[in-house]
């Protein structure tokens, strides 16, 4: 995996629990592995409310911006609960959610566009 790539997959885990910790989630379990030349992210969490899950709905799911992840995310520096998922959102290809018996998860997948160092 790249320099770039290992970056990017941090800064989507250091997001993921950012916003999960300021808004009150202490427990979770996030795994991330790959899948050929995609990497996943699998977060579980326990009764999430339906708000926090809408607004990672909401800002999770946009498009994929390869210019954004290659020149402007790292301008950013910390962010806040408002933009946190957004940058997200700018770094992954898919988002899938489910819930069952109080558990979410949340799978997120990113194909790497770098080439490996």
């Amino acid at each position: 995996m790249s320099k770039q790539e290992i970056r990017i997959v941090t800064k989507i885990i250091r997001e993921l629990s950012l916003f999960l910790m300021l808004h009150g989630y202490n427990t979770f379990q996030l795994n991330t592995y790959l899948e050929g030349k995609t990497r996943v992210f699998m977060l579980d969490v326990e009764n999430m409310a339906s708000d926090t899950l809408e607004t990672m709905r909401e800002k999770i799911g946009r498009k994929r911006e390869l210019e954004v992840e290659t020149y402007g995310w790292e301008l950013l520096g910390d962010t806040d609960t408002k933009n946190e998922l957004e940058i997200i959102g700018l770094l992954i290809d898919s988002l899938d959610i489910t819930t069952k018996d109080h558990r979410t998860r949340l799978v997120l997948k990113r194909e790497s566009k770098y080439l490996e160092k």
